[in-house]
């Protein structure tokens, strides 16, 4: 039997990949942090957020975005983490949560997403602030998907 053949029939179990959003709920950036902890990339994570947040009224994106993500012991996940609530705050023009603002959650040398040489520039020119301000250079266009 196949995999649609087991999810028609009501027999297919998951595997134990990562966790996906419960339907009609949102994810917010701790549980987006505490699955980038867990082992999962960190701009699945971030992307699966960011689409959350696109379609997010205002006080939806507040709640989102109101936790403080655990540290992940990678400075550029946490460092993305905060700058990704900074800009979807700005583009809802919500509050930015303190927990934002901390010095762990800058970058000492910027980081370019992408590792292709071509899009530096791209990167350079539509980063928005919030990113670029944390070291980060991920141009807002690439952060949305279709």
């Amino acid at each position: 039997m196949g995999l649609l053949d087991r999810i028609r029939s009501g027999t297919n179990v998951p595997d134990d990949g990562p966790a996906l959003a419960t339907p009609g709920r949102r994810l917010t950036l701790r549980e987006a942090g505490t699955r980038v902890n867990g082992g999962e990339g960190l701009l699945p994570a971030v992307r699966e957020f960011l689409d959350q947040a696109g379609r997010a009224n205002a006080h939806e994106l507040a709640a989102m975005i109101a936790e403080r993500p655990d540290p992940t012991g990678n400075a550029r996940a946490d460092a993305l983490l905060a700058g990704v609530a900074e800009y979807t705050a700005g583009l809802q023009q919500i509050a930015c949560p303190r927990w934002t603002s901390e010095p762990e959650r800058l970058l000492d040398r910027f980081w370019f997403v992408s590792t292709e040489p071509g899009f530096r520039a791209i990167a350079l020119a539509q980063t928005p602030v919030a990113l670029k301000r944390r070291g980060i250079l991920w141009s807002a266009r690439s952060m949305r998907r279709v």
